[in-house]
């Protein structure tokens, strides 16, 4: 029977629409037993409010003429009425009216006597409870009535004895006269009319099954008649549709065959649409034939686009492992593209852990978008250019990455090799560049050499003394010159001093005064007689200030044959600041920006190495200071220099945090040293400067001299030049470790060479001190200090 239901469309919709009527009966039965209920209680609620009419009437009649008897005698008359309770309850809510003495006591008790009728035919209950006061109901209307005794009548229902009850409750009015026989707080009383409610549910009762049983026999009637109009109608066209579409699901017919049109209604309509749809299908299915031939051919086409492409293409599922490969990935490997399926990347393409970690694979899949990685640790021989794509499902999530791996061996080596012809150009442009930043140096130096030349020889050193000053500060100016270049080409430690910034814009002026006056160029000095010092790499500091003033002058005389520089020092915001102005023309709007990078130069070559103002903004920037340079609003260009002021008491604090090291410890002296160079020059200035220090110098001029002397003589100290010809100073740390093992820790090394490959190996191997040549005494002292005290 179940089953007959579930198949069968018919019997759902029978089912549906007798559930219907059905529900529609037994909702107006309902109803109408609710209507007929509601009319019956209304009619009671009516009723009752006529009989408590005369019964309120007769209650305030006693009370108007001080009687007590008309009211009894009322309710006792109607209680004879059978099915009808009327009593009245006493303002406590509790004790019934006229059955006890209790309120003409009272009243004796005040006036002293009592007329005769009212104690006639009056009851005397001992125990006086007013029947029906104890419900939860009754309590609710009493409260009600406490609340306000002038609001209208209550009634309910409720059962008593099993039985349902309607009662009506009406509240009794205080008169004026009510005090006669009653005390204040008992003028009040609530009238009960009390009703069985049997008849009314019976006949209620016979009303509901009548109405079932004829309502049923007209659901009965009327599902036949539906089942028949149903068949007739619905399921009997929608059958015929069914049978057709199970011919065709089963094979036994093709989608030619059409339902036959019995009627022109709605089924008729559907039977004439459903064969409707087959004419499409039909369509349909000869153009899906047509279609799968062109996307059999499209897939053929793409696989043979796949399989042309030279570059390696593999597509991975999330997990790298491989989902399909092309042709050329396959030969690469020398095999065939199937036998590649389902094999990791991991496996197939890497020869090292180090190697897959550069695989953009899972980037791809975690961020969604295409990646690309150079690699030289394949599997197959060369550099790989390796980019992964990734694939997203419907919900934009990445469901596989397509890798396509391209050789770029031969783009590498012409990209290294135009590399290699820029850093040709570049190194001549540095040559250049540094010709052009030492001449003005060593200009002075040859200038002031000659005047000592030419100098009488009764002259005391007093009076050369300032001209050998002004050479050996130039000589430094060279040095720094130098190290400034290597600092834009690898890392240096900035060696700061408390400095004047005035002081050395004074000294610039004077080591750049005649140049600039030779070029028609006049410098103002505008400086704050107030302006702190701070702590600065003087000389750093001196060469970022000779360059902006080297910009300036060409600028200047390239463009007007001359000019004015004006330099102006304020304390501003905590801050130092240095302005160089000057009018010459300027610097174009479209090249402002660049005027920082390396090697970015305006001028000829063999003019500027683009360095000077990448070098500045570099030191400036270590500094922790800022450089700025824009064009005058009257033409010219403004450099700004900003520097902290730095006390010294804090610098000193910060660098010996940084050091991890206090105050360099005093020099030693009496100490044998041995100093191995090539160059004559250094071996007798070094031997000079530690000689007049008190230490024990021998010099030799290579390493195997060395080799002999420490076979000789004990040695403190060996200080030795890293290039030198026959035993350099690389091999001669190697036999001092291996003969003199007490002696490698207090070996300095001296060299100008910070760029091949092996002295840079051997110095981070070693970490043995080493100075920069040139050098000041007082660093190669501090070295030699801290060697000896370690």
């Amino acid at each position: 029977m179940f089953e007959y239901i579930k198949k069968s469309i018919h019997a759902k919709i029978l089912i549906l629409i007798i559930g219907i009527m059905a529900l529609g009966v037994v909702t107006s039965i309902y109803w109408e037993l609710r209507s007929r209920e509601q009319d019956l209680l209304d009619e009671k609620v009516r009723a009752s409010g006529f009989m408590a009419k005369p019964v309120l009437n007769a209650i305030y009649e006693d009370m108007l003429e001080e009687r007590a008897d008309l009211a009894r005698r009322l309710l006792n008359t109607l209680g004879r009425v059978e099915g009808v309770d009327l009593k009245i309850i006493r303002s406590n809510g509790v004790e019934e009216a006229f059955k006890d003495f209790k309120t003409i006591n009272e009243v004796k008790k005040e006036y002293g006597e009592v007329k005769p009728e009212w104690t006639a035919d009056h009851a005397d209950v001992k125990n006086n409870f007013a029947k029906g006061t104890e419900t939860k109901k009754f309590k609710e209307a009493y409260n009600a009535f406490k609340k306000d005794w002038k609001r209208g009548p209550i009634y309910y229902i409720e059962k008593d004895a099993g039985r349902p009850v309607f009662r009506y409750l009406s509240p009794i009015e205080k008169k004026p006269k009510c005090n006669t026989c009653h005390s204040g707080k008992g003028a009040r009383g609530i009238l009960m009319i009390s009703t069985p409610l049997d008849s009314m549910y019976l006949m209620l009762s016979r009303n509901r099954n009548h109405w079932f049983v004829s309502g049923f026999l007209a659901v009965f009637l009327g599902g036949i008649l539906v089942s028949i109009l149903v068949k007739r109608s619905i399921t009997g066209p929608i059958s015929k549709n069914v049978e057709v579409i199970k011919r065709i699901a089963a094979g036994k017919a093709d989608i030619s065959e059409r339902v036959e049109v019995d009627s022109e209604d709605e089924m008729g309509y559907l039977s004439s649409a459903f064969n409707n749809m087959l004419d499409t299908l039909e369509k349909r299915d000869a153009e899906n034939k047509r279609l799968f031939k062109m996307i059999e051919k499209s897939k053929k086409e793409w696989l043979a686009t796949f399989d042309s492409i030279q570059d390696l293409m593999s597509i991975h599922d999330r997990d790298g492992r491989i989902i399909r490969v092309n042709k050329a990935l396959a030969r690469k490997f020398k095999t065939r593209p199937e036998h590649m399926i389902n094999i990791s990347c991991r496996e197939l393409f890497y020869t090292s852990d180090a190697a897959h970690e550069k695989c953009p694979h899972n980037k791809t899949v975690a961020t969604g978008t295409v990646m690309d990685v150079e690699v030289d640790e394949l599997a197959v021989e060369g550099t790989y250019k390796i980019t992964t794509f990734p694939v997203l499902d419907e919900a934009g999530n990445v469901s596989a990455v397509v890798h396509v791996a391209r050789d770029i061996t031969l783009e590498k080596l012409l990209r290294e090799q135009l590399l290699h012809a820029e850093k040709l150009s570049s190194v001549g442009k540095l040559v250049a560049g540094i010709a052009h930043e030492l001449n003005n140096p060593l200009m002075g130096i040859m200038g002031f050499s000659q005047i000592l030349l030419d100098t009488p020889d009764d002259k005391s050193v007093k009076d050369v003394k300032g001209k050998l000053e002004k050479i050996y500060h130039e000589s430094l100016r060279t040095a720094k010159i130098v190290q400034n270049l290597l600092t834009f080409a690898r890392a240096k430690k900035t060696e700061r001093e408390y400095t004047s910034i005035n002081e050395a814009l004074i000294h610039t002026n004077e080591l750049r005064g005649y140049s600039l006056k030779a070029n028609n160029i006049a410098i103002t000095l505008d400086l704050d007689k107030d302006l702190p010092a701070t702590m600065t790499d003087k000389y750093q500091i001196q060469q970022v200030f000779i360059n902006i003033i080297n910009n300036a002058e060409d600028a200047m005389v390239e463009a007007n044959g001359g000019g004015n520089l004006t330099i102006r020092t304020r304390k501003k915001a905590g801050k130092i600041e240095i302005t160089f102005i000057d009018d010459g023309p300027g610097i174009p709007k479209n090249i402002v920006n660049k005027v920082f990078d390396p090697f970015f130069t305006t001028k000829e070559v063999g003019k500027g190495t683009g360095l000077g103002l990448s070098i500045t903004h570099g030191i400036i920037t270590e500094h922790g200071g800022t450089i700025d340079i824009r064009n005058g609003p009257g033409g010219g260009a403004i450099v700004t220099v900003t520097l902290p002021i730095v006390k010294k008491d804090l610098w000193d604090e910060v660098w010996k945090a940084f050091e991890g090291e206090g105050e360099a410890t005093a020099p030693h002296g009496e100490e044998n040293v041995l100093i191995a160079d090539d160059e004559l020059s250094i071996r007798e200035s070094l031997s000079g400067i530690l000689t007049r220090r008190g230490f024990n110098v021998d010099v030799v001029k290579n390493g195997g001299e060395a080799l002999e002397a420490l076979k000789k003589k004990d040695y403190n100290l060996v200080i030795t030049d890293l290039k030198m010809p026959g035993v350099n100073g690389i091999e001669l740390y190697r036999e001092i470790e291996k003969k003199y093992p007490a002696l490698k820790k207090r070996v300095i090394m001296l060299t100008g060479d910070v760029f091949s490959e092996d002295a840079k190996r051997f110095l981070a191997e070693k970490k043995c001190p080493v100075l920069l040549k040139p050098f000041e005494p007082r660093e190669l002292v501090d070295a030699i200090n801290k060697v000896l005290s370690g």
